[in-house]
């Protein structure tokens, strides 16, 4: 997973064209948002994806990898319905944000079974930097295999930056980079122990689930 400040992120996005190059949306289902609520339904799933005219047996939320964006701003009140249809126990981890990590806020200790589901909910802070963060599982000893197998997406807090209006009137592309070692079957490799710490770079890279994707900036 690729990430960066917000400042680089809207910086590279000055310049491109509306229809920017990557046909694969990261929008999904737009989180509603309403007097200071932002409300979003994932549910992290297991099924068969087209990568690179491949068929990948890969673990996504909401049937995409990587996973819907969720956009939110301070002072908002996040609530996220989350279901479990993976065949195996996970939760959810918001990289970055500066959130409660008690009760069910960014608590990486909760477990979600297989079937279950479980409401997120966390206040962003009213002095919460503005950014381009993500979101991935944190089920201890089951880390690095479901983030490898495409379990991951983005959050953005929007702030003073989106207020200046030649950034607010430019348009936005977000770009996650993701990397996937799978077998001849489409099936995912388990990653070693050795992986499992220090991180691996599969053959398969993608850009917004694409792989050499043309992206054209001006």
């Amino acid at each position: 997973m690729f990430a960066c400040d917000r400042r680089g992120f809207l910086k590279a996005a000055i310049g491109l064209p509306a229809g920017y190059g990557l046909a694969t949306s990261l929008r999904g289902a737009e989180p509603a948002r309403s007097a200071g609520l932002v409300e979003v339904d994932l549910e992290a799933q297991q099924t068969w994806m087209n990568v690179a005219g491949q068929n990948a047996y890969l673990f996504g939320f909401n049937g995409q990898v990587p996973g819907p964006i969720i956009e939110a701003h301070p002072g908002d009140h996040v609530r996220i319905r989350f279901r479990n249809s993976l065949p195996e126990m996970t939760n959810l981890h918001y990289h970055g944000l500066h959130v409660t990590p008690n009760g069910n806020g960014d608590n990486s200790f909760l477990e979600v079974g297989s079937g279950e589901s479980l409401t997120y909910e966390f206040d962003l802070p009213m002095d919460h930097p503005g950014g381009t963060f993500w979101y991935h599982p944190h089920m201890h000893g089951s880390v690095a295999r479901q983030v490898s197998r495409g379990l991951a997406g983005v959050f953005i807090v929007r702030g003073e930056l989106d207020q200046i209006p030649e950034i607010a009137d430019a348009p936005e592309a977000v770009l996650v980079l993701q990397d996937f070692d799978l077998t001849r079957g489409g099936l995912p490799v388990e990653p070693g122990l050795m992986e499992r710490m220090a991180g691996r770079e599969g053959d398969l890279v993608t850009v917004n689930g694409q792989v050499n994707p043309p992206i054209r900036i001006q």
